[in-house]
């Protein structure tokens, strides 16, 4: 009280009030920063994962494996401050906070961990100083892990409530990443069967070594191929009866909507038997986000600095109409910024 009241007296009474309230204001603000790295870090090299798996870990168990002690207990410590574990004679406790973030939302936190490099070069971009992706790029493993994550949440159900209802049967996945929406869709249809491509070729290495393990592995093929190649694989592949793409056209718009009307038209006229099943962002207009600012601020600002283009539900309906698709069936949520379509 004392202290209180010097502070007042040095101050007076309305700078000292004042002074607090703002100081609280900004609190969050760099809190989420601190938090967020401090999570990222324990994240990347696997502590955090450990500590998840455990009813409680000795410290040393942690810095056994290479970790820095005195920076391990320093971030352990800012995390028992703010209640995300409990540090005490030299064990580790993950609170009951720490594992609701870590369950739905930890693909939240693994997708902005994946646009970490963008934010650390901010400055060089704002200033002409670096361009993307020449001078950085973002981490395409948390991009596939953050994505996945997230799309259990709503993306995938809905999407392979479609195909099912729609019958299909052998299904080709565009930009297939680590296979998380076509292991979602095997466990939801026992008798599919699935073709999974991405372009880059470590990507399409680490999903054949995600499918070995995998339950579905006899049912699902993975292979490094373009999808604005797939000449080969219609002459393959004539029974595919679904083709699907989750949040990937968007990452083409950047070269005009003629590069996804042309793509669609190609793969209506060589898979001539497949429904297209498409998930994608649909633009949340910035006046709606001023009001209710929701995730998906961030999320249209992560990739108007990676140049993805995100347009509104009106222009993928459009796109559709010029590829000459018709849509059999729409859903679109505006309150998550998502649609999702099954064309012809």
């Amino acid at each position: 009280m004392n202290q209180a009241l010097e502070i007042i007296r040095l101050l007076g009474l309305p700078k000292a009030i004042r002074v607090k309230k703002r100081f609280d204001q900004a609190l969050p603000h760099v809190r989420g920063y601190a938090v967020c790295s401090c999570l990222w870090a324990l994240l990347e090299t696997g502590a955090l994962d450990r500590l998840l798996e455990s009813d409680g870990l000795a410290i040393e168990s942690l810095t056994g494996s290479g970790l820095q002690r005195h920076v391990l207990e320093s971030i352990l410590s800012y995390l028992d401050g703010v209640g995300l574990v409990r540090v005490e004679g030299g064990r580790v406790n993950v609170m009951p906070k720490l594992r609701r973030l870590m369950d739905e939302p930890r693909g939240f936190f693994e997708l902005t961990y994946a646009y970490a490099p963008v934010f650390n070069r901010l400055r060089d971009l704002l200033s002409g100083q670096a361009k993307y992706p020449r001078d950085v790029q973002r981490l395409g493993k948390y991009v596939g892990r953050g994505s996945g994550q997230l799309c259990r949440t709503l993306p995938y159900p809905v999407m392979a409530d479609m195909m099912k209802r729609h019958g299909a049967k052998l299904v080709l996945d565009l930009g297939c990443g680590d296979l998380a929406f076509l292991f979602f869709a095997c466990e939801a249809m026992p008798a599919l069967r699935a073709i999974g491509i991405d372009a880059d070729g470590p990507t399409a290495a680490y999903a054949k070594e995600v499918l070995a393990s995998s339950p579905c592995r006899e049912r699902i093929e993975v292979r490094q191929a373009d999808m604005f190649d797939l000449t080969a694989m219609a002459r393959e592949r004539p029974d595919v009866d679904a083709i699907t793409a989750v949040d990937t056209y968007h990452e083409y718009l950047i070269e005009g909507e003629q590069k996804i009307v042309g793509l669609l038209a190609q793969l209506r006229r060589q898979f001539p038997r497949a429904i297209l099943y498409v998930g994608e962002f649909c633009k949340q207009p910035h006046d709606k986000l001023r009001r209710r600012p929701t995730a998906f601020l961030e999320h249209h600002l992560y990739h108007d600095l990676t140049n993805q283009v995100i347009v509104d539900a009106a222009a993928w309906q459009r796109m559709f109409a010029a590829a000459g698709l018709t849509i059999l069936e729409e859903k679109v949520f505006d309150m998550v910024g998502h649609g999702y379509f099954a064309l012809r």
